[in-house]
């Protein structure tokens, strides 16, 4: 009778763990766990230990793309800015009324008015609310530059690889090229390179911050693996917009160390 009294708790423990897990795993819902089971093979400890390597994961990825988001954002403000007032005589170029000049106006208009809307709409809710810090205070470029999304810088870049090309407005991102956007990088760099990489990693962010599945086989994953191809689209990005930025975001780089790890499977 003692010797099978372990064996009753065993038994009664891991039929506990198996009704914790199934649990959890409805709540997750099927279809969003999906991806996960395949990979477990129905395993559902397995499956959970992945969704929670998953979540590692993202926050991780998160974490360097908002650097590059937002460094990329402003240094291409910048230079817009600068090649806006050559041409207007202002570089208020993003809260202005007048329009943008030529060819600028081709790629961007609908996309500054797309951003002027939701700046507009975030100011009416911050003067609704007297306690903000910013309650009434003016649109600013930056409020407008900052509703520009992540998936709508890489349409200013031309191309010739990949997806078919409208020649009169490829012929528009190219002068945008030679007479501003090419000083954003290093000498050398090819439009067509930064065109696929932000197209890559708008891709990617949208995913990760939608809480979908990023992981895949083979794991862990080798170096040809897509996880560790977009963790070298970001650093390439960082690289060629700020080198002392790409060297102080790769010192809190938690990524490579998760990726390494793995999930806690058995």
């Amino acid at each position: 009778m003692f010797e099978g009294t372990p064996r009753v708790a065993f038994t009664q423990h891991t039929s506990s763990a198996r009704a914790r897990h199934s649990r959890l795993l409805d709540r997750l819902s099927g279809e969003r766990i999906a991806p996960y089971s395949r990979i477990a093979t129905g395993h559902s400890r397995n499956t959970l230990a992945l969704y929670h390597w998953n979540m590692q994961l993202a926050a991780g990825y998160l974490e360097l793309l908002s650097v590059a988001e937002v460094v990329l954002r402003n240094a291409l403000n910048e230079q817009l800015r600068d090649w806006c007032r050559d041409r207007s005589g202002t570089d208020v170029w993003l809260t202005s009324d007048d329009p943008l000049p030529f060819p600028l106006d081709k790629l961007f208009t609908s996309v500054r008015e797309g951003a002027m809307a939701r700046a507009t709409d975030a100011k009416t809710v911050r003067d609704t609310t007297p306690t903000h810090d910013r309650c009434g205070v003016p649109l600013t470029e930056g409020d407008v530059l900052s509703q520009v999304t992540f998936g709508q810088w890489h349409n200013l870049f031309p191309y010739t690889q990949g997806q078919a090309t409208d020649p009169t407005t490829n012929s528009y991102r190219a002068q945008m090229w030679s007479e501003a956007l090419r000083d954003v990088f290093p000498a050398g760099v090819n439009p067509d390179d930064v065109r696929w990489l932000l197209y890559r990693l708008t891709y990617f962010r949208n995913r990760v911050a939608h809480h979908e599945c990023i992981i895949s086989a083979p794991l862990p994953p080798n170096r040809r693996h897509p996880l560790r191809s977009r963790l070298r689209d970001i650093f390439t990005l960082l690289r060629w917009l700020d080198p002392d930025v790409h060297e102080w975001t790769t010192g809190s780089n938690r990524v490579t160390a998760l990726l390494a790890a793995g999930a806690s499977v058995r």
